[in-house]
């Protein structure tokens, strides 16, 4: 159905259009007429001082000599140019000359001047002397002719108007023309070619010529991709009304040939249809489908009971049911079927009925294998606590009773299977494994519960003496040599023992804690062959938890504080930095030290954490020092566990950026022990690091792994001698010949020596003899809170006086 002509997007497109060409147009015509008067005004004035100019010259004789004639004559000059109205002349401000326009010579105008009423505007000229420019000697007053000005003004402006009008209706009919012929007839095309479109047939709109591109020619192929979908979608329907009559047909088959049992009941039990597989599972003859009213009950259900209960269950929710049953065949075997009964219509219920022997035989086995360990064929961790939990509830049942639960640790066998293959690893386990069993009751459980943990649950057991006896027995066997792979190996095993009930009688889960305490607690090997829980090291490891658990919200709580001990230049006897040193303000402990809490932070990997919280405090102090024009660096420990992902150098780089200290004053401290890591990763680390400005101490140089191969490798900034080698420096010549073998190795490596643990002025004197350039220790101050740290720089130089005087002294 076409749309009325009044309805057309054409018509109403074009009218909305006009009305919008032709608002625009007046407004175009209002400002051209404004702008053309504004510039026809400004014409005249111009024109009429340019007039004046040229008679300015001849104005200032005839001033200046007072000439009446020459006054008269310029004037008339004026007044024949016909936008001059009237001009005076006046010297020494006396009038001199005065002439105006005859109504006679102009008639129209003074009527004009009259009927419009127009105030006459005078242009005044004041006038200098010709030999005197400063000197003013008269003035010309010319009164314009408005009259005129104001007719030209108007003929002009209506010309103006006229040509703006015509432009912009031409500028109009050409937009006009421009939108009617690339829009509005395109749209209009293809309105009328949608409307006569048979899409069934594959007609399609073609898309308007120079329209490829556009938005018009995207609307066409969106209208003609929707023409192919719903093309498509009418084919699909009817493929799908013809696949639903071949599904049909195909029910009917599968219905016949499904190896799953399908029937209907009613809400008795009694079959009205049932397939061929039906009566294969349930062993009904092959004429059971002619016989009427055959129930479902009447079969060789193992549990009747249990066919009732589903049954009911159905009928009574109204909803799907479905259980496992045991069918009796004839041959007096065992057959589990699934059965699924879901009600359908008048009153009957569809049911579907398989096999499931063999899945239900594998998930048994797969409940064995879950608590059994494949490489030992013993009981898992699972299995333990499964045995545990019942020789629990027995012993709860009868009073006296107990057990014991032994955890035994092969403490070298990591080590030894490093070297052996696979199979190898497995035939000692084995060896172990057999070794326990025989040497146990048949009613205890061995159990491998970890690559190199055994369990031994060990019934009626009530005295640790008993359970000594068998360990006994158990730990000789298993320290006996065994051969494998043409090599004798020696296990060395630790044990823990906890008792059960006198231990605990809680929970399973608590009797393996307090296992694992007793064995986590003591030495191993030859050196400790068994050891019992007791309450204490319960206590410890509460202890240890509630630390734990302080520790994390020490930071949230602001628990932590640094300290500073001061590094001096003990060549010059000044205070250049310090270390900074973490210290926890535990509520009830006090000031902890961190030797009590580090360990057990980087145990549990706060380590991490704490260490971003000293740098970030160390980066606050650095900017306060650099504000208060302190010249002073600090360092801090850093943990291996820091290195290298958890402290990146582009971290640091923006902690220095945003906190404004220079990288040169911050120290990193690592210890020898991490560059025994994976050295490509440290190795890049350090240069990251070096590269970005920090400087990097290697920390208690000579107490672990020392080389000088380290110093070649992994490029560092200062070394720091232990304290363990500074101690005795005054009395022991050995101390003292290594400390002077480090100089000479850090000054090889172009390394300043920092020396630590200094604590008398002696020792001062003999580090600074050796060429040692920095100390620090308890006898230029201990750690101390940044309070008091400006303190310690007034002692330290107290200290250098008092040190030169005794070396001044003894000098002497």
């Amino acid at each position: 159905m076409r749309a009325r002509w009044h309805q057309s997007i054409l018509v109403r497109a074009g009218l909305a259009l006009l009305a919008l060409l032709l608002l625009f147009g007046a407004i175009s015509v209002g400002i051209n007429l404004i702008y053309n008067q504004a510039r026809a005004e400004q014409t005249t004035e111009e024109r009429l001082s340019q007039l004046l100019d040229t008679v300015e010259s001849t104005a200032s004789i005839a001033c200046f000599t007072q000439d009446e004639i020459l006054a008269q004559e310029l004037i008339s000059g004026l007044l024949r140019n016909s936008e001059v109205l009237a001009v005076a002349v006046e010297a020494d401000n006396q009038p001199l000359a005065h002439l105006s326009r005859s109504p006679s010579e102009d008639i129209s105008v003074s009527a004009n001047t009259a009927a419009g009423n127009l105030d006459d505007q005078i242009l005044v000229r004041e006038i200098y002397s010709p030999f005197s420019p400063q000197m003013r000697v008269g003035r010309i007053l010319l009164t314009p002719n408005q009259a005129l000005i104001k007719a030209n003004l108007q003929r002009e402006t209506r010309i103006a108007m006229l040509q703006t009008a015509l432009q912009t209706l031409l500028a109009m009919l050409a937009f006009a023309a421009a939108i009617l012929m690339l829009i509005i007839r395109p749209i209009t095309a293809i309105s009328d070619r949608l409307h006569r479109m048979n899409a069934a047939e594959g007609e399609r709109i073609p898309i308007p010529a120079g329209h490829q591109g556009s938005e018009i020619g995207l609307l066409v192929q969106d209208v003609n991709r929707l023409a192919d979908r719903l093309v498509e979608t009418l084919e699909e329907e009817r493929r799908l009304r013809i696949q639903h009559a071949v599904d049909e047909q195909r029910y009917h088959a599968i219905f016949n040939n499904a190896e799953t049992g399908l029937f209907i009941i009613d809400d008795r039990g009694y079959l009205s249809s049932w397939n061929p597989a039906f009566a294969r599972l349930m062993e009904l003859p092959p004429e059971a489908e002619t016989l009427a009213q055959r129930s479902l009950f009447e079969l060789a259900w193992s549990e009747q009971g249990r066919f009732t209960e589903l049954l009911l269950g159905c009928i009574d929710t109204d909803q799907s049911r479905s259980a496992e049953l045991g069918y009796r065949l004839k041959d007096d075997s065992q057959r589990w079927l699934s059965m699924v009964l879901t009600p359908i219509a008048d009153e009957s219920i569809q049911g579907v009925i398989y096999d499931v022997t063999q899945h239900l035989e594998a998930e048994r086995s797969a409940k064995r294998s879950a608590v059994t360990d494949r490489a030992t064929g013993l009981a898992n961790q699972l299995g333990l606590e499964q045995q545990a939990k019942e020789l629990a509830q027995a012993c709860d049942l009868h009073e006296g009773g107990g057990f014991a639960l032994v955890l035994l640790n092969l403490d070298n066998f990591t080590r030894i299977s490093e070297g052996l293959d696979p199979v190898a690893s497995n035939a000692i386990l084995q060896e172990a494994a057999k070794r326990l069993c025989s040497n146990v009751k048949g009613s205890d459980l061995v159990a491998r519960i970890s690559e190199c943990q055994f369990a031994l649950l060990l019934a009626e057991i009530q005295r640790a003496l008993d359970v000594e006896h068998i360990m006994e027995r158990a730990l000789h066997a298993l320290q006996q040599p065994l051969v494998v792979a043409s090599s004798t190996v020696k296990l060395q095993v630790s044990e823990g023992i906890a008792l059960y009930p006198q231990d605990t009688n809680a929970s399973i889960t608590t009797l393996i804690q307090h296992a694992n305490l007793a064995l986590s607690h003591g030495g191993s090997g030859q050196l400790r062959r068994m050891r019992f829980f007791n309450p204490g090291l319960a206590r410890l490891a509460e202890d240890r938890y509630r630390l734990e658990t302080a520790l994390h919200q020490a930071i949230e709580l602001d628990q932590f504080v640094l300290f500073y001990q001061p590094i001096v230049d003990i060549a010059q006897g000044r205070l250049v930095g310090a270390e900074a040193l973490i210290r926890w303000k535990h509520p009830q402990r006090g000031l902890v030290p961190p030797d009590s809490f580090i360990p057990l932070a980087e145990e549990t990997g706060f380590i991490n954490e704490m260490g971003l919280w000293v740098l970030e405090q160390a980066g606050h102090q650095l900017a306060a020092w650099k504000r208060a024009g302190l010249e002073r660096y600090l360092s801090v420990n850093i943990s291996a566990h820091q290195i290298p992902s958890q402290l990146t150098p582009e971290y640091l780089e923006d902690l220095a950026q945003r906190l404004s200290f220079e990288p040169s004053r911050l120290g990193l401290e690592i210890t020898e022990g991490v560059l025994i890591g994976d050295v490509g990763e440290v190795q890049t680390w350090l240069e990251a690091v070096r590269d970005r400005g920090f400087l990097v101490y290697l920390d208690d140089f000579g107490t672990g792994y020392s080389s000088l191969s380290y110093l070649k490798r992994f490029r560092v900034d200062r070394l720091k001698i232990d304290k363990s080698f500074i101690r005795d420096l005054s009395n022991d010549l050995s101390d003292q010949a290594l400390v002077q073998a480090v100089m000479s190795i850090a000054h090889s490596f172009e390394l300043e020596v920092i020396a630590e643990g200094v604590e008398d002025p002696r020792q001062v004197r003999l580090l600074r003899d050796m060429g040692c350039r920095y100390a620090q220790g308890y006898v230029f101050s201990p750690p101390v809170a940044i309070e008091a740290f400006t303190e310690v720089s007034e002692r330290i130089l107290k200290l250098f006086d008092a040190i030169a005087m005794e070396t001044l002294a003894s000098d002497t």
